[in-house]
């Protein structure tokens, strides 16, 4: 019956409001009930019983309700990761042309190699910025999936916004073009965010990764992709030759990891001279994104995880006389 299945519907809702260590039992006790009214006949009774649970908020949940003193480690976390990450994209750049510096002494390959040693570096100080995020995470404040996207992307915007005038101020070309892929990214990154952080607080972790990571993912190809395309001009398939200054669209999908490697993965496309093009339009933007995923994805999926229950205290052992 409708009737029945909206009162489920709202039954779920209401539990998920509930500290995880208590939903199992008031899921039985609800589900007796709202099966005792159906086979009574009383399905308005049933209906209004199951909207006041899902409407009423819960006695106590401490994984869900802000704790003033977890505010300012909350604050924290959030505003200060996003410029931890230009610091990351500064640090491995330097590192970069260190390695460069050494490796021109002796081998040939060393301009190839400079892109993919400041993404594996990037990689790394992000992995160890998402550990950092992850520990303080279980001090933040605890709300629902969106709140928490929104609280990760947004200080991202924002210390976005402050580089972009930084380099606004000093007259630095191309900042305009930056603007609409970094918008993109913004956008589809909550999305990405909140669906991880959701599959999170039902417990299924490896899903929230999945959903998370892969996201991440789209949005920073997309973004990518964007700025190439509005920015570059198509080549023209009729020639045989390709132009001056133009990109072959047909090797869009693959963009983002040929701006972090300088590679077509054995491909016809891009071309030598296409790779050079994308990597000098968009080259710095690639990086940020790398270093930001790693923390953006643990802290939604960290605030999100149900708390653990406390241990039962152990009982005194009896002392003999």
């Amino acid at each position: 019956m409708v009737t029945g299945r909206v009162a489920a519907f709202l039954l779920r809702v209401a539990v998920r409001r509930w500290p995880a260590e208590l939903r199992a039992g008031l899921a039985r006790e609800w589900a007796a009930e709202l099966h005792e009214l159906t086979r009574t006949g009383r399905r308005w009774t049933m209906l209004r019983f199951a909207a006041s649970l899902a409407a009423s908020r819960a006695a106590t949940a401490p994984d869900r309700v802000p704790v003033p003193g977890r505010l300012w480690p909350t604050a924290g976390v959030l505003l200060l990761a996003p410029p931890a990450c230009v610091a990351v994209i500064v640090v491995a750049a330097l590192v970069m042309n260190l390695a460069y510096g050494w490796l021109s002494f002796g081998v040939l390959w060393a301009t190839a190699a400079q892109l993919p040693i400041w993404s594996v570096v990037a990689a790394g100080l992000g992995v160890l910025l998402a550990l950092v995020v992850t520990r303080a995470a279980r001090r933040t404040v605890r709300v629902g999936a969106l709140p928490t996207a929104l609280g990760v992307v947004l200080p991202i915007a924002a210390t976005l916004a402050v580089v972009l005038g930084w380099f606004t101020s000093r007259a630095e070309s191309g900042v305009a073009e930056m603007v609409p892929g970094l918008l993109l990214w913004l956008a589809l990154l909550v999305p990405a965010l909140w669906g991880a952080g959701a599959l999170a607080r039902r417990g299924r972790t490896r899903a929230a990764w999945l959903v998370g990571l892969l996201g991440a993912l789209v949005a920073a190809d997309a973004a990518v992709v964007l700025t190439v395309v509005s920015t570059i001009p198509a080549s023209v398939p009729a020639v045989a030759d390709l132009p001056p200054g133009s990109v072959d669209r047909i090797s869009a999908p693959p963009w983002l990891f040929t701006c972090l490697t300088d590679w077509s993965f054995g491909l016809p496309r891009p071309t030598e001279w296409e790779r050079f093009l994308i990597t000098d339009q968009v080259l710095v933007e690639p990086m940020f994104y790398l270093a930001c995923t790693p923390y953006a994805v643990a802290y939604a999926i960290a605030v999100a995880r149900p708390a653990r229950a406390a241990a039962p205290a152990a009982e005194p052992a009896p002392v003999s006389a």
